[in-house]
């Protein structure tokens, strides 16, 4: 008998092979991994490098067959921008569920210059148009996974993000307001962001005009190189890739190559702001449940994948606690990011709180698993892409790049004495 399948478009990046790892050996799916593999293109450009060479999907799969004795993961190329090559796509595997996380994953990348701003939308809006509507075409029983962005909320002074659609009561000229059954307002500080606000509206909408089946995961900055299936040193073939880089890094994995390096872990701004974290096992163990839950045709429902919402000082010195003497340095940000004043609760999910127990000490685990395998390959590290390039404000001179060019020299010659 022939088994489900699910299909990840995505399946080459740093996300979307893992899941696909972990759904392989964990579950009774047939896994079905699809990328247009342009991601290793967009690194190339910007100079981002992998921790680990990240190698290719085919010698991926293979490696996994060799450990894991099974042939239930397999890879496709495709483009999600070739509509009949997506429609084919699925009516081949006739998948039970399909986990988008194919997507331009980042900021800075997306405000570097208008062909990535343009490059962001197409790729990001454009693909996840004609997954949705090859779903509504062939079959809309499929569980459709997209995976979101937690970022949406992140310049919104609000005190509560609720998982659904709520009624806002508000005073305007002296007059009483209502709202009725809204989402919260999102609001966007960067192309790839303001993406991720369109993909949740589109979700919004297939869902409701045409009764798909469709949850958006909004997902919180991951941290972390491994799971069990890759942890071992004799496993690295099956690494996802690492990113560490000013473009397509995360700020916990940027730290930890500081430490491996010996320099300062380098904030941007002064660290107040806050963001959402969770491992990346903890995201690969939600997604897990998140498939399983029976989503109801109509029905948009929202996942808010963190486990803490710290702010980057606090990371920091969650870092340096761990670490010992390491010093801290403060850059100027060259984003632009909202400081809000409203200490901010975000509803959890009921398929996601078993990775809320006892996060504070998985956190410390997952950290320390972090360190050592930074530590394995810390020769590998390129000093030189660590520092941010990239500003928000356009109308800018040079100075300011100048500046934060001048202040992380300084930074790498009082480390090295």
């Amino acid at each position: 008998m022939a088994k489900d399948k699910i299909i990840i478009f995505g399946g080459d990046g740093y996300l979307g092979w893992t899941l696909g790892l972990a759904f392989a050996n964990r579950t009774n799916y047939d896994i079905v991994l699809a990328d247009n593999m342009i991601k290793r293109q967009w690194e190339k450009e910007v100079g981002a490098k992998s921790l680990v060479p990240f190698q290719t999907p085919l010698k991926r799969i293979k490696e996994y067959g060799r450990i894991f004795g099974k042939n239930n993961l397999s890879f496709e190329k495709i483009d999600l921008l070739d509509y009949e090559l997506v429609v084919k796509i699925i009516r081949k595997h006739n998948p039970a569920i399909i986990i988008n996380a194919a997507q331009q994953p980042s900021a800075p990348f997306s405000m570097m210059n208008a062909q990535n701003a343009v490059a962001t939308f197409s790729n990001n809006i454009a693909g996840h148009i004609n997954v949705a509507w090859a779903i509504a075409e062939t079959n809309k029983n499929i569980k459709y996974i997209k995976l979101g962005s937690a970022g949406c909320y992140s310049g919104i002074d609000t005190d509560y993000i609720p998982l659904g659609k709520v009624n806002f009561n508000f005073s305007s000229k002296g007059r009483a307001r209502k709202i009725k059954k809204s989402w919260l307002p999102m609001y966007a500080t960067d192309f790839y962001h303001q993406s991720k606000i369109s993909d949740f509206l589109i979700n919004e909408l297939i869902s409701d005009a045409w009764k798909l089946r469709v949850v958006t995961t909004q997902q919180s900055t991951i941290f972390g190189a491994t799971i069990d299936e890759n942890f071992a040193e004799d496993r690295r073939i099956l690494s996802a890739r690492f990113n560490y880089d000013a473009v397509f890094g995360t700020v916990i994995n940027r730290f930890v190559c500081q430490i491996n390096m010996g320099w300062p872990l380098t904030i941007y701004g002064d660290g107040s702001q806050k963001t959402g974290i969770i491992s990346l096992s903890d995201t690969v163990d939600n997604f897990i449940n998140i498939a399983e839950k029976n989503l109801v045709p109509g029905i948009h429902e929202v996942v808010h994948n963190f486990t803490l919402r710290p702010s980057i000082n606090e990371i920091a010195n969650m870092i340096v606690a761990k670490e010992g003497t390491i010093s801290i340095s403060h850059i100027e940000n060259p984003r632009k990011e909202m400081k809000g004043s409203l200490k901010r609760e975000v509803e959890v999910h009921k398929a996601i709180k078993g990775s809320h127990k006892n996060k504070d000490k998985k956190i410390k685990s997952e950290l320390f698993k972090l360190g050592e395998f930074v530590g394995r390959y810390k020769n590998n590290i390129d000093a030189a892409v660590i520092m941010p390039k990239i500003l928000w404000e356009k109308n800018q001179d040079l100075i300011k790049e100048k500046s934060l060019k001048e202040k992380y020299s300084l930074i790498m010659q009082q480390s090295a004495q």
